[in-house]
């Protein structure tokens, strides 16, 4: 009978809540026993709100057996970097406990030092940050992971996949998808970069042939491909390309290119601590003017103020 801790901070997410606890109701419904249990816990206890406003009761941290240690963190996991709750955390991992973490929880987690061998799943957007604050920790690129005594996911609907993956560990394959069928959701086969899931899931189903020129485009953002080299990787004309682009996104393949390229940019301006000209390098802008220039003619905002901000 897994029994799972829930620990919450101040704004946590009320939808990673729902997506960790519905599908272990669910799959108890299903088993006809409460096999799955779970406290809500929090660093002191009482009343934790989330970040749409609800209010739940909580529990204060303590040192009963649970088999599954989940962290529901803020969108500013700084506020949540206390010593009680990374003290916590590091003796649960020392007893075996599996750990688990939901989007900015990797933060918390790698503060902690519990990400030196095995990696957290985080969003694309914190994923460059985060690398350079803990050059010694692991994350990856991925929707969820699970991994010897570590189970992540980068947020969103991805902890419903990560929750699945719990059921199939503790119970059974069956079990999962039994879950996930009742709840009309269908799990992701999505192994890869989140970025890419993206352009598979809308653009694969609108063309084929799209969404492997942007999936190109998205493995080559540092370091772009010329507009003839990936029509020549698709085996297709570049003017067939072009008309693709057009037809589908309104735009030629160079401009969606470059947005892609600059709304990387973006992330990076809001998301690290790089210089404004290593983040046009790493980008795919080697010169300081070219960069500025498409910047501000793409968000009407000069990459300084878009940091400022």
């Amino acid at each position: 009978m897994p029994h799972v801790d829930i620990v919450l901070t101040d704004n946590f997410p009320m939808l990673s809540l729902s997506l960790v606890t519905e599908p272990l109701r669910v799959a108890n419904r299903e088993l006809a026993d409460r096999v799955w249990h779970w406290r809500i816990l929090s660093t002191k206890g009482g009343i934790v709100q989330s970040s749409s406003g609800f209010e739940l009761q909580t529990s204060p941290l303590d040192d009963r057996h649970c088999d599954i240690a989940l962290l529901l963190s803020s969108y500013t996991p700084e506020a949540a970097l206390a010593k009680p709750l990374l003290g916590w955390l590091r003796r649960k991992a020392r007893t075996g406990t599996l750990m688990g973490c939901v989007d900015t929880g990797a933060m918390v987690f790698a503060e902690a030092g519990l990400l030196t061998k095995t990696p957290a799943a985080v969003h694309f957007e914190a994923l460059q940050s985060y690398r350079e604050a803990y050059a010694n920790q692991v994350f990856v690129d991925r929707m969820f992971d699970l991994s010897a005594n570590r189970c992540s996911s980068a947020g969103g609907v991805a902890t419903f996949d990560m929750t699945l993956a719990l059921i199939e560990c503790f119970q059974s394959r069956d079990l999962s998808l039994r879950v996930a069928e009742i709840l009309t959701y269908r799990p992701t086969e999505h192994s890869g970069p989140q970025q890419k899931l993206l352009a598979q899931t809308s653009l694969m189903r609108t063309d084929r042939n799209l969404g492997r020129a942007v999936d190109l485009m998205l493995a080559h953002l540092p370091d772009p491909l010329s507009i003839s080299q990936i029509s020549e990787r698709l085996a297709m004309p570049e003017w067939t390309l072009v008309r693709l682009f057009k037809r589908h996104l309104k735009q030629t393949p160079s401009e969606y290119y470059r947005y892609l390229r600059l709304s990387q940019a973006k992330t990076l301006l809001q998301n690290s601590s790089y210089r404004i000209s290593e983040i046009g390098g790493l980008c795919g802008f080697p010169n300081p003017e070219s960069f500025a220039r498409a910047y501000k003619k793409q968000f009407g905002l000069t990459a300084s103020e878009t940091r400022d901000r």
